[in-house]
């Protein structure tokens, strides 16, 4: 190493100087000479042993502490996913392949009016229908829902729900979902005269009046999973 370097040269210079010091000084008196070596330990160090240059140890980590936080990554964990911004779209074919799947069979049962096809959809899939029919049975829980007894005026109201843009919230978390319509996700106050008109098309003005005043979208939803389960058909918040 180059400061164990230069201590050595100091060391043979400091003894070459003292040898050449001291040689007139005995001359001068007729003392005997010593041999350098003979000379106290104070007077003269011998050098240090000339050794070959240590080679550097490779940089190591520095040992892990009670104190030192532990290791991360840069994923993004599900709870930060789950704040990312909700993405609102009205193109279908931006949704993956068995959601569009799923939506197609509920628009195609319900548009031919054939309510046991739709129930069977939300029987398979175990779809959520709300508090008031958790253990009802779909068919059933349709005609109940429907002011004509039959189950057809809710088919329609599905129809109409699929029919406008679409909410995806929980990208990438076990959450992931489709909702219809988007205002499920939308402050209700801050409409713009567009987005009203396209609510009043599934509610009346009074409907809507009733939404501002409870402080969000209360009608009836569809949400279809990424992977193209039907997960719910509720109607509140």
């Amino acid at each position: 190493m180059q400061i164990a370097s230069g201590r050595t040269r100091y060391s043979r210079f400091l003894k070459s100087s003292l040898s050449v010091a001291l040689v007139p000084a005995w001359l001068a008196i007729g003392a005997p000479a010593y041999a350098l070596s003979d000379l106290p330990a104070a007077q003269a160090t011998p050098p240090a042993a000339s050794a070959p240059a240590a080679t550097a140890p490779a940089p190591t980590a520095p040992a892990a502490t009670d104190n030192k936080p532990a290791a991360t990554t840069n994923a993004p964990s599900d709870a930060a996913k789950a704040k990312a911004p909700v993405e609102i779209s009205f193109d279908i074919t931006k949704a993956p392949a068995a959601v569009q799947k799923t939506r197609q069979e509920i628009i195609d049962a319900a548009t031919a009016g054939d309510v046991k096809k739709v129930a069977a959809l939300l029987k398979a899939n175990q779809a959520d229908l709300g508090p008031d029919n958790a253990n009802a049975d779909p068919e059933s829980a349709l005609k109940d829902m429907s002011g004509d007894g039959d189950g057809l005026e809710v088919l329609s109201i599905m129809l109409d729900v699929l029919s406008t843009g679409y909410a995806h919230v929980g990208a990438g978390t076990a959450n992931d979902m489709y909702l219809w319509p988007y205002f499920t996700q939308k402050d209700i106050k801050t409409l713009t005269q567009a987005e009203k008109v396209d609510l009043m098309r599934l509610v009346t003005a009074g409907d809507f009046a009733d939404m501002q005043e409870y402080g969000s979208y209360n009608f009836y939803r569809v949400g279809i999973a990424a992977d193209g389960k039907l997960k719910q058909f509720t109607s509140g918040n």
